[in-house]
This record gives C-alpha cells, sequence and structure tokens, in this order.
C-alpha cells in the first residue's frame, strides 16, 4: 500500500451515517480528489477543523480500487479573521463552490491552488470590503483566461456573452463607463487602479454576477453569486 502525501483544501464535505463523512479535496499535487473518513465525527484524536471547509491541512491517504482513503491529516493553516466576518465567509464559500464547479478530477493545477491560498490569505487580512469583492471580480477574471475563454473588448458599452465581445451593439447587458474600465483593470490585474476610481459595491457586484453569466454559458455551468449575498 503506497501512501500519498499533498497539502490540500476542503473544497466540499458531506456526513453521512454517525461519525463518518466524504471530502472533496482540491490539493497541490493530485488536484481534486474525493476520498472518505470513517469515524471522523466522534474521534477525539483529530483536530476536525483539519478536515472542515477553509482550513489548510497536509493529508496522508492511499488508494483503494477507485477511491482515496484518509490515512492522517494535520492542520497547518485556517483563517480566523475571514471565519467570525459572515461577508467574507460568502465570498468563500462562493469561491469554493466555483472551483468544485470547474476542476476536473485528478488534474493538477499548482497555479489555480497557489490563486485559491493568496486569495484566502487576502480575505483573512483585508479590512476594506470593496476589496473583498474585487477579490473575488479578479478571480473571476484570471478563471476566464485560464480557462480560455477570453471575450474582446473594442469600443462600446454592451457586453455581447454569446458571442464573446464587448463592442456597440445592443444587447441586454449595457455597461456603464466605470464599470467597463473596471472590467478592462480586472483582466490587466490592476486592482488599485480600479480602487482609485472609488466604485460602488454595486459596480463590482454587477461585474461579478456577469463575469459569472459569461463562465456559465461558455463552461456549461450553474454558479450564482447572488444566491450568497
Amino acid at each position: 500500500m503506497k501512501l500519498l502525501k499533498t497539502d490540500g483544501i476542503v473544497i466540499k464535505k458531506i456526513d453521512h451515517s454517525e461519525a463518518d463523512r466524504s471530502l472533496t479535496l482540491f490539493t497541490k499535487n493530485f488536484g481534486k480528489i474525493n476520498l472518505n473518513i470513517s469515524g471522523i465525527r466522534k474521534s477525539k484524536k483529530r483536530h476536525l477543523n483539519g478536515a472542515d471547509l477553509l482550513g489548510i491541512s497536509n493529508f496522508i491517504f492511499y488508494k483503494k480500487d477507485d477511491y482515496y482513503i484518509l490515512s492522517s491529516f494535520e492542520l497547518n493553516e485556517t483563517f480566523f479573521n475571514l471565519r467570525k466576518d459572515l461577508e467574507k465567509l460568502n465570498i468563500s464559500f462562493h469561491i469554493l463552490e466555483i472551483l468544485n464547479s470547474i476542476l476536473v478530477e485528478n488534474e493538477t493545477r499548482i497555479g489555480l491552488y497557489k490563486l485559491l491560498l493568496n486569495s484566502f490569505r487576502f480575505l483573512d487580512k483585508n479590512n476594506k470590503p470593496i476589496k473583498d469583492y474585487l477579490l473575488l471580480g479578479y478571480f473571476l477574471a484570471l478563471l476566464i483566461k485560464g480557462e480560455g475563454i477570453m471575450f474582446n473588448i473594442k469600443d462600446g458599452l454592451y457586453f455581447d456573452i454569446e458571442n464573446s465581445i464587448i463592442d456597440n451593439v445592443p444587447t441586454s447587458n449595457r455597461l456603464t463607463e466605470i464599470q467597463k474600465i473596471m472590467i478592462i483593470h480586472l483582466f490587466d490585474e490592476k486592482i488599485n487602479d480600479i480602487v482609485s476610481l472609488d466604485p460602488s459595491i454595486d459596480d463590482v457586484k454587477n461585474i461579478i454576477s456577469l463575469l459569472e453569466d459569461y463562465m456559465n454559458y461558455h463552461l456549461n455551468l450553474k454558479i450564482n453569486f447572488k444566491e450568497f449575498f
């Protein structure tokens, strides 16, 4: 029996029977995997937070047939400030939902794994609410680029989701001038330039919803920011 070892984050959990738990992990070395833990909810020897959402742990497990079985784990990092703030929690849980929808099992995505860790660390330390929402917009922009579904940005304020373009041909998704500038800065990774515009949180939320609509259409997803807020 070969033991496998990797750092990872729980992106989904399901409790079943009286004591067992199934986990979906996003791991550094193996990508997205599913594994089972027997007796975790009754165990007094294990740190339960290590097998819960929003904790970074080191996992040791083995493969039996087509299943991964947990051998042991150790919590490495948690996010106390993030856990105390409802809006930060909602943003974090939504990011986990997005990842669970996008990730393919056993596909290593080290860059995306690092982005997730850095995102949680930022949310844990940041004290400006609008930057929390900008972080989510930035996360979506990097996912769109990473998944190879980038859209064109030309003259005009109409976002044609189906044809992957912002131009002057009227559609139902009309941007404001500041929203278009914010989108450009998001994809150029110039977050401080967006902050200097002093946008409203509603402007940021509208952009998040549009980017998610775009991802849903082109990646056949069902993510919905509005369900969390």
